[in-house]
């Protein structure tokens, strides 16, 4: 009788959940109705979690910080990119969440063996396809000592109906014109679209929360073991690789010393220019940060041990490898911005040096695991590599972008439109400064037409966000 009552509840909560869906997201553009379905869906799934296991206890109930963290900025930017990521990382942050809290994962969330419990939240739903269905058509009116089923006969008569109610409504629409009106104004392919909608999302969170349901109460799988590696380095053999590295990065860094950060007071090769100089291998360096990265984990993952006074100089040898690191690191910064200045930013320019700065943390880490091998380096690593992607969400990259290529304009005279008027809504308000520029106020004034244009489309409640707010006022600013 209990799972009976658990699976009625269950198609309550999965229709709430296809209407809810519904309401916010069919034809409509994102907005604010994105934090407010994810703050739903964890407020659901809390209730649902509390009534079942009778428990909130459990820290991996932190992971909804981030998760309504990153929903929230698609109520406050309109960076696409950002935006396709993030429909990728949520999710995954999501189900990853409601794993751990239901306690149905075997493999720990930092372990790469965790996937395969990912997978398997998100596909073996589909097994309990039929179930919504069978639950809906076995709910039994209990008469005396006889039960029956009232659904089936309801769903019969409706299948009946619809033909016979199709031809006496085309008979009274040529019968009464005011008739014929009212149901011509009934927008059925609407309707029709609605319902599949709301039917979709609808089986798949009965078919969710029911697969979470089987987890828990059935048998348990083993527990994946911690991984433990086999140490098979020699000692010498790595401090010989890492003394010679070290020997080129140390020389490498010299230049850069004198020739790079040093500016033009040192003499370069005849056929560089200082900024040609400066502009080169960038790509280069950063290949090498990451050569030198898994260099580093994989030494003090599996370098044997054997020895004390060999680990403690190769633990040295690799600190002093960390350092030359964060000097290319350094330089391929630098190196950036001359090339951002004299080319412009781009998304992929702001991107490449968000990724540097992740790897001077995520190096930052290595030196410690490297003196101390009990960090646990890949949770480290992932709770890192997720702080500097929510801090990238919230630092305006298109902000960042316009502001800047207009300030080299402003410097230079050069700028390219058409990269500026692909940028997001974000940077609206700072391509106003341009209207001041008579050579290319007209073809901002047509930009800001096109805006203006596009945002009338999108005034639902459901799609309020911050920065399309700002480029409206900006646009009704500038044009009335």
């Amino acid at each position: 009788m209990e799972s009976e009552n658990r699976k009625h509840l269950l198609l309550i909560y999965g229709l709430i959940v296809g209407v809810v869906f519904d309401i916010f997201f069919h034809d409509r553009t994102l907005g604010i109705s994105y934090p407010m379905f994810i703050s739903f869906l964890l407020i659901i799934t809390a209730l649902a979690f509390l009534r079942e296991y009778g428990r909130l206890k459990n820290r991996a109930w932190m992971w909804s910080v981030p998760i309504l963290i990153l929903s929230l900025t698609f109520s406050l930017y309109s960076n696409q990119v950002l935006k396709i990521i993030n429909f990728l990382i949520i999710p995954y942050l999501l189900i990853m969440m409601v794993s751990l809290v239901s306690d149905t994962n075997r493999a720990e969330w930092s372990d790469v063996r965790f996937i395969a419990d990912f997978l398997k939240r998100v596909f073996v739903p589909f097994r309990y396809i039929h179930m919504p269905f069978i639950t809906f058509f076995r709910l039994q009116d209990k008469t005396g000592d006889r039960n029956k089923r009232i659904l089936p006969r309801i769903a019969v008569g409706v299948l009946i109906s619809i033909p016979v109610l199709a031809l006496i409504i085309w008979l009274l629409s040529s019968a009464d014109i005011v008739f014929k009106n009212l149901f011509i104004d009934i927008p059925v392919s609407k309707i029709i679209k609605h319902f599949f909608l709301i039917l979709a999302v609808t089986v798949y969170s009965i078919c969710f929360f029911w697969s979470l349901l089987k987890a828990f109460y059935e048998t348990k799988s083993p527990v994946c073991e911690k991984i433990n590696w086999k140490r098979f380095l020699d000692p010498v053999v790595i401090m010989t690789v890492i003394s010679l590295l070290n020997i080129v990065f140390c020389v490498f860094s010299i230049i850069q010393f004198r020739y790079l950060f040093g500016g033009q007071s040192f003499l370069l090769p005849s056929e560089y220019t200082f900024a040609e100089y400066a502009r080169r291998g960038f790509f280069e360096l950063v290949a090498v940060s990451v050569i030198n990265f898994l260099i580093i984990l994989l030494a003090v993952t599996f370098i044997k041990r054997d020895n004390k006074k060999l680990l403690i100089a190769g633990r040295a040898l690799l600190s002093i490898l960390v350092c030359f690191t964060f000097i290319m690191l350094a330089s391929a910064f630098y190196r950036m911005l001359l090339y951002e200045q004299a080319y412009g930013f781009t998304y992929l320019r702001i991107f490449v040096q968000a990724f540097m700065v992740l790897l001077s943390f995520l190096f930052v880490i290595n030196m410690i695991f490297i003196w101390y091998e009990k960090l646990p380096i890949i949770k480290a690593y992932f709770i890192t590599s997720l702080a500097v992607y929510i801090a990238l969400n919230f630092a305006n990259v298109d902000v960042i972008i316009a502001g800047n290529n207009i300030s080299r304009y402003q410097r230079t005279g050069q700028i390219d439109m058409e990269y500026l008027k692909g940028l997001s809504y974000d940077a609206v308000p700072e391509m106003a400064g341009l209207l001041e520029d008579s050579d290319l106020r007209k073809e901002v004034l047509d930009y800001f037409n096109t805006v203006e244009s596009e945002l009338e489309n999108q005034g639902h409640w459901q799609s309020i966000n911050l920065s399309r707010s700002k480029a409206s006022r900006t646009v009704s600013r500038i044009l009335r």
